[in-house]
């Protein structure tokens, strides 16, 4: 893959870790999380890369997302949340100007990670399969993740509560191959979650952003914004 495509992912990933306590966290998890998916739903070994490589910029839009929205210790009204779904579309855009094939394929993530199989996700509301596969894999990593994170405004729920919204939500909010390979494949999962886990231990977001995509921190510095 293209140096400078990878050194700037991780540039946009330390950037979007930046943006919220916890952020890295999430990010880094999901990542890991779908790329396991991937793998058990029978992806080759480029599309899991990819996927790895692309998922830890999904939120990139909440770079834009104001504050007082992003950071409410509250549940959201229905205008905040009209405002904070917009993150899709912002983060998309933002990737989809690049010329690398890369960007390309994490804009798409971006976009459609919150649309539903059902079609009454956001934000054009595609049904089955035409959610893209990369962001069906990855809505429901990036779901686990979040159920089982704690947020100021609920606790976090058990793996094995999280599982059951996964398996009522297959063929309806989630794509339901996808679904169900996570829930047969769930000690892979764990195991996915632990690695992630323990990348995040080693240090700061740049250390850990550096080693999630085999850089330096040095390398992805030099490849800030190089999309043209």
């Amino acid at each position: 893959m293209d140096y400078r495509a990878i050194a700037t992912l991780a540039s946009l990933t330390h950037a979007s870790c930046m943006r919220y306590p916890d952020a890295s966290g999430h990010l880094i998890r999901t990542s890991i999380i779908a790329s396991c998916l991937a793998g058990i739903m029978g992806l080759d070994a480029a599309e899991q890369q990819c996927i790895r490589l692309a998922t830890p910029v999904h939120d990139l839009g909440k770079l834009a997302i104001p504050d007082r929205v992003l950071l409410k210790p509250a549940k959201l009204d229905p205008e905040e949340r009209r405002i904070m779904e917009r993150h899709s579309r912002i983060g998309a855009e933002l990737l989809a100007g690049s010329i690398h094939e890369l960007h390309q394929y994490a804009s798409v993530i971006a976009r459609h990670h919150h649309e539903r199989f059902d079609g009454s996700g956001y934000p054009d509301h595609l049904v089955g399969q035409n959610v893209p596969l990369p962001a069906r894999v990855v809505a429901v990593a990036d779901a686990f993740d979040a159920m089982t994170e704690a947020r100021c405004y609920r606790p976090s729920m058990t793996d094995d509560e999280a599982k059951a919204v996964i398996l009522e939500g297959s063929g309806t909010h989630f794509d339901p191959v996808a679904a169900q390979a996570f829930l047969g494949g769930f000690p892979s999962i764990l195991r996915a979650r632990r690695a992630a886990n323990e990348l995040l231990s080693l240090g700061s977001d740049a250390t850990v952003v550096a080693r999630l995509y085999g850089l330096t921190r040095r390398d992805f510095a030099e490849g800030w914004l190089t999309t043209g």
